[in-house]
């Protein structure tokens, strides 16, 4: 997890090779919890973003949102997680330290039709069931018959931005409304499990999907090979490469960007790139924690460790991320500042 705020980074990384220690690490730490960030749940847009404070409840974040929106506290539902946020204090994770912005949902509800939201989402979440029920393949919601249809759309709508599971409880027709399904994987990517096979071939829908979870580009096998869909999939979570097509694993640019993106992409790449200490030099530029996933005789390779200690330096292909400031933050003393060329032989006294 990154402890540094932008801040921070542009304190560390000057110009002219040199990296500027500040007297005390707790001068570039975030003083405060980060923004938040209200999106539309039936498009995606974003309504506004709000500076939370330490002590706010529901009620305070409510009320920035109306006043930023103009829309009234009653008229709508934040949801966060796939949840409703509770009233009372805000959750802690929305208000620990940081400046890395949270997204939340905005749901616009009609205070006619809110408890019949409330009982079907309620629905979503059954006691749990007894070893009696599973025997007997009673699995509380699993098996009943939808619930949501045309007659209740509002209410569907409001369901799936709540949680994009709610699309398994909705009707045939339902489940070829595009509105209800861009709504469901929007919160949810993994929805698209729910979404029948004609709706699945939309371009619009699937890309949305893997926007909101990239892990679901395996649901949609027929856009495998299609390089924007799926270099939104590994932007938003790496490891996604390995749905990827055969072609597009052999392609260098495409594989170097799924490792800026997590080093566990490194594990999805072809065997014959894994062991080829070019290719691996270029990913431990792009991603230090490569290293930990490559092969022990490569690893141990001096180029490769040099590279990977460049990257830590600050020197690599892209900035480090957060967990190459925290390993930097062992080698910082007051009142100091260090070259990096001072900063790459001390990482060369740590051992990985």
């Amino acid at each position: 997890m990154a402890i540094l705020g932008n801040a921070g980074k542009s304190m560390l990384l000057g110009g002219a090779g040199k990296i500027a220690i500040p007297h005390n690490l707790w001068d570039i730490l975030p003083e405060g919890p980060p923004p938040i960030s209200v999106v539309e749940g039936v498009r995606g847009t974003k309504l506004c973003e709000v500076q939370p404070k330490a002590t706010w409840t529901l009620e305070n974040l409510v009320h920035a949102v109306s006043r930023a929106t103009s829309i009234a506290g009653e008229e709508f539902r934040l949801v966060w997680k796939g949840s409703p946020i509770a009233p009372g204090k805000l959750p802690d994770a929305l208000l620990a330290l940081g400046d890395v912005p949270f997204t939340i949902i905005l749901v616009r509800v009609d205070p006619c039709w809110v408890d019949a939201l409330d009982e079907v989402l309620a629905g979503l979440c059954p006691e749990p069931p007894s070893l009696e029920d599973l025997c007997e393949g009673r699995l509380g919601i699993v098996g009943k018959g939808p619930l949501l249809s045309n007659d209740n759309r509002e209410v569907a709508l409001a369901a799936v931005q709540h949680n994009g599971s709610m699309l398994s409880l909705c009707t045939e027709e339902l489940l070829h409304d595009k509105d209800i399904v861009l709504a469901a994987v929007r919160e949810c990517g993994l929805a698209l499990r729910f979404v029948p096979e004609a709706i699945r071939k939309d371009r619009e829908v699937v890309l949305t999907a893997v926007e909101s979870d990239g892990d679901s580009l395996r649901l949609a096998k027929e856009f495998q090979a299609d390089r924007e869909i799926v270099t939104a999939a590994i932007l938003q979570e790496g490891e996604a490469v390995r749905h990827a097509s055969y072609e597009l694993k052999e392609d260098r640019s495409f594989l170097l960007a799924a490792i800026r993106s997590s080093a566990k992409a490194f594990l999805h790449v072809p065997p014959l790139l894994q062991n080829e200490k070019p290719f691996v030099i270029s990913a431990v530029r792009a991603n230090g924690d490569v290293l930990t996933y490559v092969p022990r005789e490569v690893r141990t390779n001096k180029e490769v460790m040099l590279a990977a200690k460049a990257h830590w330096a600050g020197e690599g292909d892209v900035p480090p991320k957060g967990e190459g400031f925290v390993r930097m933050a062992h080698l910082w003393k007051p009142s100091t500042v260090r070259t990096a060329d001072s900063v790459r032989a001390a990482l060369h006294r740590e051992s990985f």
